[in-house]
């Protein structure tokens, strides 16, 4: 439970960051996240985490509550799906992945907010959500060290 709510923490440090250091599109480092413990500790784990970092997301966004708690729950639930059918976790994999869950976030997001809020994103550029993803996609591999992280220093490699 302690690593949980330590996870928690880094979900609340990792949007103070994004808001003081990210001006337009930002890097989705709590989908990082989320992967990161989805990946460590499994599919019931990593898609609570998942749906309470996207509450997280939801309330400091001020809109609606729920298109970034749908999200981020299903990144952890194909997260620890994936790990279990992937015999060899690596960086081309790892990359591959948050650049297929950073998509289907942002889909996700975009479908959920065209429903339930009448918003449309019909005629938005999608050049803002593509930077988004790449910028993800960056941040994934600069924090891919922590898919790999051993016993000793507090992760646990399953």
């Amino acid at each position: 439970m302690n690593i949980f709510l330590l996870y928690i923490f880094f979900a609340y440090l990792t949007l103070a960051l994004q808001a003081i250091f990210f001006k337009g599109t930002k890097p989705d480092f709590v989908l990082v996240l989320v992967c990161i413990y989805s990946f460590k500790y499994g599919q019931a784990r990593g898609t609570t985490y998942g749906a309470l970092a996207g509450l997280l997301m939801d309330t400091a966004s001020g809109f609606i509550i729920g298109p970034n708690i749908i999200s981020k729950a299903l990144a952890g639930l194909v997260t620890a799906k994936l790990k279990e059918n992937i015999f060899q976790w690596n960086i081309t994999v790892n990359t591959i992945v948050i650049t297929l869950l950073s998509i289907m976030d942002v889909f996700v997001v975009y479908i959920c907010f065209e429903t339930f809020s009448k918003m449309s994103f019909h005629n938005r550029p999608w050049g803002i959500s593509v930077m988004g993803i790449i910028n993800t996609i960056i941040a994934a591999l600069v924090l891919y060290p922590l898919f790999n992280r051993e016993k000793d220093t507090g992760f646990i490699r399953k």
